[in-house]
């Protein structure tokens, strides 16, 4: 049986990823399919205007696409489902990206072995693994470098971080968390660690 704090935990993701799937359908299914519409009449309406509104128009219609891109970027970086609709590997490009985009300037590098498919479950667990340990390394390790590779059934998330004695410390409360998501969807879960050596964890598919 999970430790209370960990029951609490899961359930706020849980309620967290439902939220986050319902507004990624209000983006897409609302906003984003209106303002696709309104495309469709300005096109319409071209056909009748001189060469000078016609250009003039043909702008407003470029800035709608651009909205309309940044409103699809934002639905699939909230939609938990772009594990299953994308695969782990492309959903790990969107995490390293965005931790990237954070500007703290610590790179994240990501390698994803061709082919490599998981299915859902793992998968899932897997991706949000991967951001917590992607997160508490940026705020709490000092890391300066952050690597993910994926291949043969094993996802490994490295940091130069300041890591801990694993014998001494006990693992903080995200890697807690880890452990226990690693588990529900029977990940085999590995932590290597040590004072100054940095944070190796891998997750391994059931099977391999």
């Amino acid at each position: 049986m999970e430790p209370p704090v960990v029951e609490k935990l899961l359930a706020l993701l849980s309620d967290r990823e439902a939220e986050q799937a319902k507004v990624a359908r209000m983006l897409h299914d609302d906003a984003g399919q209106v303002l696709s519409a309104i495309g469709l009449h300005l096109e319409v309406l071209r056909v009748d205007l001189t060469p000078e509104q016609s250009a003039q128009v043909a702008d407003i219609q470029k800035l709608l696409e651009m909205v309309i891109s940044r409103i699809r970027a934002a639905s699939q970086s909230l939609h938990v489902n772009v594990v299953e609709r994308a695969g782990l590997g492309f959903a790990l490009e969107q995490l390293a990206s965005k931790a990237r985009e954070k500007g703290t300037g610590i790179p994240v590098q990501l390698q994803v072995a061709p082919g490599e498919r998981w299915p859902n479950d793992p998968a899932h667990a897997a991706y949000r693994i991967a951001a917590e340990l992607i997160e508490n390394a940026m705020r709490h390790a000092g890391a300066q470098r952050i690597e993910i590779r994926m291949q043969s059934g094993v996802l490994e998330v490295r940091d130069d971080g300041r890591g801990f004695d694993i014998e001494k410390k006990t693992a903080g409360l995200g890697l807690l968390l880890c452990r226990h998501l690693a588990k529900r969807s029977r990940l085999g879960f590995s932590i290597q660690s040590g004072t100054g050596q940095g944070t190796i964890v891998k997750l391994t598919l059931h099977g391999h």
